[in-house]
């Protein structure tokens, strides 16, 4: 999971589940290539402005059956982009980025958003490497056609995030915007078409519309599931996979939900309260926490954000509950651990000083929240089928109860999970789609140690079911490592040259010495005058 928008099946962190329907209008591995016929690829002018630095760019549609069992009948599109190697080496197999995970995430392809760090930030393991890049968006998200986006869910929050709701009413608001949604999206779409192992049927037929005779494979949070269901349905289409803060289907994610959450504050915490000097600063922090969150939901508190999306000032109504799920989401980012004291002490000052960390964040979330291009419905889709029958939602429940105040978020999304699914109603995967995936081609699994959705204890328990892997944890970093740390991005480089060296020493050596200048750039602002720190006026 890249990013979640909260109260919807995308925010209940990834799960596994149990079931046992046969998959509705999708081809088993090993049953002939049906609907093959009906895919075509077809190339696009760029809808996005590209620079002269830029790799040579080709930009397509690719076209598939909604439902590959009945392939003459509605047709869906989604987008891929290929950034071509400035050095071609014919030896090296092209990479391909699954998307941004979620489920439900948007690639950032549209043309208000694509800039060069679609290429950028995977140059040194492709372009600049002598292998192409290929980066897409799933069926249902971001540019594809359609984008199963519940508008209802986006016009109701901006309305429910301006009033003091309690955890009832709010929960109404959304279960309400969850009906008309599917009633709306589903009489023009099969629902039960959107996840993972129909995504990895897209993909194989990528690869045969590019002409290309295998992938290596990068997945993202939930993109990682994508890339390991491709390569357990598609063997023979994978040559090695690059794993970022992976998502496996054989965790059952939602089962521990609360304690997770409760684990993800613990660990923002404790990064002040083990610190010496932060903790003299900032006493007391848990207990300090636990006050907010009741004050906040006795008294809610309006923090005044700027709308991203329409530039206005937007009066967020900020109860205990809602602070937990701003936390959770600010916790994605490693470099949220430092401000954290300074929000909870920021918004225990009745006055509007020291509000700045809260807005932000507030900030942040809302851009989630009421982002156009995420394709929530096809998460909801995923969730119910792959996730949530696998799920013992009444033990969810009784786990949930232990947690206390900092588990009250969580505990309200357990059973708005359910009610999704009701709302959907479609077929439950069969007990395949919750088992591990054993793929033996070379797989690379790179995991921060503050990750607040994927544990790091779950996810070095799942990695051990790959036979032919290397595993790198970063101890300092929260989601999304190579986005984080250039070392993370070299090692994934080196591996993808060579996938059977070992990659530990190098990388570690590499950490320590980013890790040192880090600190020392850190060290000088801190001594640098606040006059010094500011940029110049320009002159033209």
């Amino acid at each position: 999971m890249h990013t979640f928008r909260p109260f919807t099946a995308v925010s209940v962190l990834l799960c596994l589940l149990v079931g046992a329907c046969e998959r509705a209008g999708q081809q088993q591995p090993g049953q002939a290539a049906q609907g093959e016929a009906h895919t075509r690829l077809i190339p696009k002018p760029c809808w996005f402005e590209t620079g002269d630095a830029w790799p040579m760019t080709q930009c397509f549609m690719v076209e598939v059956p909604e439902a590959y069992a009945h392939p003459s009948r509605r047709k869906i599109r989604f987008p891929a982009v290929r950034f071509h190697a400035k050095e071609p080496n014919p030896s090296k197999a092209p990479l391909l980025h699954l998307g941004a995970g979620g489920p439900g995430a948007s690639m950032g392809l549209e043309p208000e958003n694509a800039s060069d760090w679609l290429w950028l930030n995977y140059a040194a393991m492709s372009v600049e490497d002598g292998r192409d890049l290929i980066v897409m968006d799933p069926r249902g998200t971001g540019m594809a056609q359609p984008r199963l986006t519940c508008r209802e869910f986006i016009e109701d929050a901006r309305t429910a995030f301006e009033r003091n709701l309690s955890p009832q009413e709010e929960a109404r608001v959304f279960a309400f915007s969850m009906e008309r949604c599917y009633s709306r999206l589903s009489k023009g779409t099969d629902m039960a078409q959107y996840n993972s192992a129909t995504i990895a049927r897209d993909v194989e037929a990528l690869r045969k519309l590019l002409g290309i005779d295998s992938f290596d494979l990068y997945g993202v949070s939930y993109a990682a599931r994508y890339a390991l269901t491709y390569a357990r349905d598609y063997p023979e289409s994978v040559r090695a996979l690059v794993l970022n803060s992976a998502v496996f289907p054989n965790i059952v994610y939602t089962q521990q939900l609360a304690q997770d959450s409760l684990a993800a504050y613990e660990r923002g915490l404790k990064h002040c309260i083990e610190h010496k000097t932060c903790n003299s600063r900032y006493p007391e922090l848990r207990r300090r926490l636990e006050n907010l969150v009741q004050t906040l939901d006795e008294t809610p508190r309006t923090i005044s954000i700027r709308h991203r999306y329409s530039d206005q000032h937007y009066p967020f109504v900020l109860t205990g509950q809602r602070l937990l799920r701003v936390l959770f989401q600010a916790l994605y980012n490693e470099n949220f651990y430092s401000e954290l004291p300074k929000l909870i002490e920021g918004l225990e000052n009745p006055a509007d000083e020291g509000l700045k960390p809260a807005q932000k964040a507030i900030g942040h979330f809302m851009e989630i929240v009421l982002d156009p291009y995420f394709g929530d419905a096809a998460g909801v889709s995923h969730f119910c089928y792959e996730e949530a029958p696998f799920v013992d939602f009444e033990q969810a429940r009784t786990n949930a109860a232990k947690t206390g105040i900092l588990g009250g978020a969580a505990r309200a999304d357990l059973s708005l999970l359910q009610l999704q699914c009701r709302i959907w109603a479609i077929p439950s995967a069969p007990l395949l789609e919750s088992q591990a995936i054993a793929t033996p081609a070379p797989v690379m699994v790179l995991h921060g140690g503050l990750d607040p959705v994927l544990s790091p204890e779950d996810a070095n328990t799942a990695r051990k079911a790959l036979p032919n892997h290397q595993w790198l944890l970063f101890p300092q970093l929260a989601h999304d490592i190579i986005s984080a740390s250039n070392c993370a991005e070299q090692a994934a480089a080196r591996f993808l040259n060579n996938p059977m060296e070992d990659q530990t020493q190098a990388t570690l050596a590499c950490r320590q010495q980013e890790l040192t200048h880090q600190q020392a750039a850190k060290q000088q602002q801190a001594e640098t005058p606040a006059a010094q720190l500011s940029a110049p006026e320009s002159g033209l």
